[in-house]
């Protein structure tokens, strides 16, 4: 299969060199707007400016869009335009709203688009997402989520973010909670904040969130990109507790415990070493929905605009309200 990649910065690069390397992929095309960029590919690899003038050149079969989330729009409909499947980086769109119209899109044109999820598909989420399936630990009543970066991030875009921490990071968790417990947040309290010592004063970098989710568990979450004391993985570290039991994972470690003890550490074997893009190739192969589709993926996306929400207003409020307030703008 002949893929287009559109954007190759920070993510683009990075998503170049592995599309090169997959097996999957059989040859890739490059659209980037600034052109100074060609020098760092291959001189071998079609290099445009247009999308439009890459599909019509080229005839890809698919579209990675690797651009600036306020650019996401725009490349997603040239896209669909041509019926043309789409894995594009998280999120789907800054605006809600936006979001809400690019999925009724590709689902009117019955086009597959998914949204690359990347944390989802590390070894050890799958192993605690095999063990929580398993029942192993009972009934799910809670879930504690830490995370602790010390991360300036030089990118211009994430200085434009209203809440750069949520919207950058957090949503990545926020997916997590719902593809680790297969529920939806009922209601939800979030406080975005740049205590003394943040490193930026034109976003906030430390989120405090709770949620009371559809099934009864209970998720508390704290987020910080100033931490100065041990760092977690950029998927955080997380307790599950259950019933009978609870299922932690720390500094890429998986454990259970039983009465306050730890009972099993546990290897990845057997999980495999899944990216993005081998769901996606896997899912248009199998003529299936990808894993997550836009419409999954959007509610992750409507839990940290209801955040947002709960942040400006200092309400505890459900997801229904906070998009109710999305539409009420428009």
């Amino acid at each position: 299969m002949k893929a287009v990649l559109v954007g190759l910065g920070n993510f683009g690069s990075g998503w170049y060199k592995r599309l090169r390397r997959h097996a999957g992929v059989d040859a890739v095309c490059v659209v980037e707007a600034n052109v100074q960029l060609r020098e760092t590919i291959d001189p071998e690899t079609p290099f445009y400016s247009s999308l439009e003038d890459a599909i019509i050149s080229e005839r890809p079969d698919f579209v990675i869009n690797v651009t600036p989330p306020h650019i996401h729009t725009s490349i997603n409909e040239i896209a669909f335009a041509h019926g043309l499947p789409v894995l594009c980086e998280k999120p789907i769109s800054n605006d809600i709203t936006d979001a809400q119209y690019i999925v009724g899109q590709a689902e009117l044109k019955n086009i597959p688009f998914m949204i690359s999820e990347n944390y989802r598909f590390f070894a050890p989420v799958l192993k605690a997402k095999e063990l929580l399936d398993s029942g192993v630990i009972g009934h799910l009543s809670s879930v504690h989520i830490e995370f602790d970066r010390y991360h300036v991030v030089p990118v211009p875009y994430f200085g434009r973010l209203a809440n750069g921490l949520l919207e950058d990071v957090t949503i990545h968790h926020f997916d997590m909670i719902r593809y680790f417990t297969g529920q939806e947040a009922v209601k939800l309290f979030a406080m975005n904040s740049n205590p003394p010592g943040s490193w930026t004063e034109t976003t906030t970098v430390h989120l405090s969130a709770w949620m009371e989710l559809d099934g009864g568990t209970v998720v508390d979450y704290h987020g910080s990109m100033m931490a100065k004391g041990k760092l977690t993985e950029w998927y955080g570290d997380w307790r599950f507790e259950g019933a009978d039991g609870a299922i932690v994972i720390t500094s890429n470690r998986v454990q259970l415990m039983k009465e306050g003890k730890a009972d099993e550490v546990y290897t990845f074997d057997g999980v495999g070493n899944v990216l993005s893009i081998d769901e996606f190739l896997t899912a248009l192969k199998e003529k299936r929905e990808p894993r997550p589709n836009g419409r999954d993926y959007l509610k992750s996306q409507s839990l940290v605009h209801a955040a947002a929400v709960s942040s400006r207003t200092g309400k505890m409020l459900s997801v229904e309200e906070a998009l109710r307030e999305a539409v009420l703008k428009c």
